[in-house]
């Protein structure tokens, strides 16, 4: 949901500040300590204790005013650590992506977090499986199927 909303975000923010139309614009890559953010569980949390997560973010506007975005984030080295102080690794992945017609005000928008918290010795203990999605004629869909919930976003 909340990659959903930064979609949503970012496609208001472009369209009000009036970006001219592009074809094919390079995508912009981001890297950010995640070192602090908490993965909640069911049974337990789990504090990133090193690493950082890349996001590739795509969009583009064309002639007739029509918007879409894509942004992809994956873990790098991520690191966790559990109130035992048992290590774990985060992998996986989140992306999310939009549409906008100029010509309908139709938006569609997709947000997809996969990830899994893998104990250092082997073996999943957590995962995050969440799927949202709203729909140009305001349908709205999420699916849940982790045992996790990924860090707020500030």
């Amino acid at each position: 949901m909340r990659r959903l909303l930064v979609g949503l975000l970012i496609t208001g923010a472009l369209l009000a500040v009036g970006l001219r139309p592009a074809f094919a614009s390079p995508a912009v890559h981001v890297e950010q300590d995640v070192t602090g953010a908490v993965f909640t569980c069911t049974t337990t949390t789990y504090t990133i204790v090193s690493g950082s997560i890349r996001l590739v973010l795509h969009e583009d506007v064309t002639a007739s005013g029509n918007m879409n975005v894509t942004g992809t984030l994956t873990p790098e080295h991520v690191v966790a650590q559990d109130a035992a102080g048992n290590l774990f690794d985060i992998v996986g992945a989140g992306w999310f992506g939009g549409s906008f017609n100029a010509s309908t005000g139709g938006a569609a928008f997709t947000d997809t977090e996969k990830f899994q918290i893998v104990g250092q010795g082997g073996g999943t203990v957590g995962s995050v499986n969440l799927t949202t999605h709203i729909s140009p004629n305001g349908d709205f869909k999420s699916f849940d199927f982790g045992s996790c919930m990924p860090p707020p976003e500030d």
